[in-house]
């Protein structure tokens, strides 16, 4: 799939770029990009898209670094109360560090870093709870002192495989032409406009110029998974969402999240996450007593 291919700004004065985004809108277009991206936001509650993959985020911490070319956008809610959305971005090409540099043998951890990026990790654990303070002070930092904390960043994250977890799917391949760059945003922010109402697939696919079973073909071809699977794991996801606020009941959670009949918002939420919305929000509630 082709999302918009955004140039990254740059400053005379640095070789890479780090920037703080704040506000529920920092993310919201599907794009890529030819820089690395090392991304920690916190606060906000939503979803998120990373190639062929569908999460939901919540007002916790969130950390990534993704490859260069990999599609991605994240939708946030700005409704009264919730916590505000902060976002340390940075963007940087591999040949910062120079190639002689990069193959010294002591450089190997790295290098296989920069090796599993191409399909995005999402950094959790421990490790997020070291990195992200640090990537507040990496904006901070001045442009020598920055340079140190963004390689002292990669290597914690590349001795910590364990708190590395693998994004989009392996079969995830991106075949782009510019006119998929205007019909995959216009269906992504479809969706997330709408994931709680019922889905017309023959207006959705009129609204990117195609018949009813073009549309269903294309997004396949394009995403290796189905529309409805899609639509599925955002439902799903602002479901998740829904339970750990805590001020719905699942029945009225189903309904808002597009589901007519409560039982298969149970199996499909089962399907996905593993367990029943229940168990989800009692898992929830026990986290954060621990």
């Amino acid at each position: 799939m082709k999302p918009t291919l955004r140039s990254i700004t740059s400053n005379p004065q640095a070789s890479f770029s780090v920037r703080k985004d704040v506000g529920a809108n920092v993310y919201s277009n599907w794009h890529h990009h030819s820089d690395i991206e090392l991304l920690v936001i916190r606060g906000g509650r939503g979803v998120q898209t990373i190639g062929d993959r569908t999460d939901n985020l919540n007002e916790s911490s969130h950390m990534t670094l993704i490859g260069p070319f990999l599609p991605h956008t994240m939708s946030y809610d700005s409704r009264p109360g919730e916590k505000i959305v902060e976002a340390i971005v940075v963007h940087f090409k591999q040949a910062l560090f120079g190639s002689e540099w990069l193959n010294l043998p002591e450089m190997k951890p790295l290098q296989k870093l920069f090796s599993n990026i191409a399909y995005g990790l999402n950094i959790k654990g421990r490790t997020l709870a070291e990195l992200e303070p640090r990537m507040f002070e990496l904006y901070a930092a001045d442009y020598f002192d920055r340079f140190f904390i963004l390689l002292d960043i990669l290597r914690v994250i590349a001795r910590r495989k364990q708190d590395c977890e693998p994004i989009a799917g392996k079969g995830f391949v991106g075949h782009f032409s510019p006119q998929d760059n205007k019909r995959l945003d216009k269906i992504y922010q479809y969706t997330f406009a709408h994931y709680g109402e019922s889905v017309n697939l023959a207006a959705l696919a009129a609204l990117t110029g195609f018949s009813r079973e073009a549309f269903c073909r294309y997004f396949k071809q394009q995403t290796g998974k189905t529309y409805i699977e899609f639509l599925t794991e955002v439902r799903i996801g602002h479901a998740c969402r829904l339970l750990m606020q805590q001020e719905m009941d699942v029945m009225e959670i189903s309904y808002a999240c597009g589901y007519n009949y409560a039982s298969n918002f149970y199996r499909q939420f089962k399907q996905i996450k593993g367990v029943t919305p229940l168990q989800y929000r009692r898992a929830y509630q026990n986290m954060l007593q621990e």
